[in-house]
């Protein structure tokens, strides 16, 4: 008796590292410091849920700051397996992802939650099937509209007046030009230093990038619009994914999609308001406007070659844009 104990507590004292040792482990490179909102609110919660759920089957490690990962090289990480899951936008892969960026037209979106379901819905129906071929998104979000924010303020809002405005993407591009100002390329996490050293005369981009780049030390000026903006995404490589066992995936599933996206639209929502209040609450140093009727009538007038040049050379571009605006129509109704 006394040896049959020996030896079964022997077998559970093995089979313990044995389980442990199944555990799958996951690096997520956020690309931001641990202290922003992205982080605290969404990314690192859903991170923890998941390990909670996960216990022995899968956890999730958050490396957050730009050492692992950074917004220029997070999808290339990715595909290398430098880490497996992270975030970032679509438009930062050039031309990996033109369908996507029917969630970044100008004047398309107007909540963030709406557009992020809208886009999962689409992804879910294969209507952008061909770009996530190599890339398995756990969900989708488009930003709330983009608005100007500029170090000084604007002659007039009737055009830009050849301003020098920085952008993410190539609608933001093609949106600035349209209405008449300079656009120049680059990822967000240069704003601040752009437009600090009069690299450019002021932005095109969402109130949510205020709080983790501290665009409000250096642009004081700011028009409200609806001038698109961007999409992103928290995705792994889709052959990791797939390799993953199968309780493993079920886990990242039963956290993912468009419940989760739409959480995630809301946030956005939330964040964008909370960033022009809080610039707001700065006193006169600020100065926010928002575009009259006419002015944005003219804008989007102006704009709408972007829109018609979109459709024109992205792949069933007219399919995507007529089904996106209808799930937003659909949402927009339902609230």
């Amino acid at each position: 008796m006394k040896k049959l104990f020996v030896l079964t507590a022997a077998a559970l004292l093995l089979a313990v590292p044995q389980a442990r040792a199944a555990e799958i482990k996951l690096l997520f490179g956020t690309t931001l410091p641990a202290a922003v909102h992205l982080n605290v609110r969404v990314l690192h919660p859903w991170a923890e849920r998941i390990n909670q759920q996960g216990k022995g089957v899968l956890h999730i490690d958050v490396r957050d700051g730009e050492s692992i990962a950074n917004l220029s090289n997070f999808y290339s990480r990715v595909q290398d397996d430098v880490i497996q899951i992270s975030w970032g936008l679509q438009s930062s892969i050039g031309g990996k992802f033109p369908r996507t960026a029917v969630g970044g037209l100008p004047f398309e979106v107007e909540k963030a939650e709406d557009g992020s379901v809208a886009l999962w819905r689409l992804f879910a129906r294969g209507l952008l099937k061909p770009e996530y071929d190599t890339v398995q998104p756990l969900f989708l979000v488009t930003f709330p509209p983009s608005g100007f924010h500029m170090a000084k303020p604007m002659k007039t809002l009737e055009n830009l007046d050849g301003l020098k405005i920085a952008t993410g993407s190539k609608t933001g591009a093609d949106t600035i030009a349209r209405l008449g100002g300079a656009p120049i390329s680059m990822v967000t996490s240069d704003y601040f230093t752009a437009v600090q050293r009069g690299m450019v005369d002021g932005v095109l981009v969402q109130w949510t990038a205020f709080q983790p780049f501290k665009l409000e030390e250096v642009t004081f000026y700011h028009v409200d619009a609806a001038l698109g903006g961007a999409t992103g995404m928290v995705f792994m490589a889709k052959q990791k994914y797939d390799a993953l066992p199968a309780a493993a995936r079920k886990l990242l599933d039963d956290n993912s999609g468009e419940a989760e996206s739409r959480t995630y639209g809301a946030f956005w929502d939330d964040v964008n308001r909370e960033g022009r209040d809080m610039v707001k609450g700065l006193g006169a140093k600020h100065e926010i406007v928002e575009a009259p009727p006419a002015v944005q009538a003219k804008w989007r007038q102006a704009v709408a070659p972007v829109v018609d040049d979109w459709v024109k050379a992205t792949p069933d571009g007219a399919k995507v844009l007529a089904a996106f605006r209808a799930e937003t129509a659909k949402l927009k109704a339902a609230r």
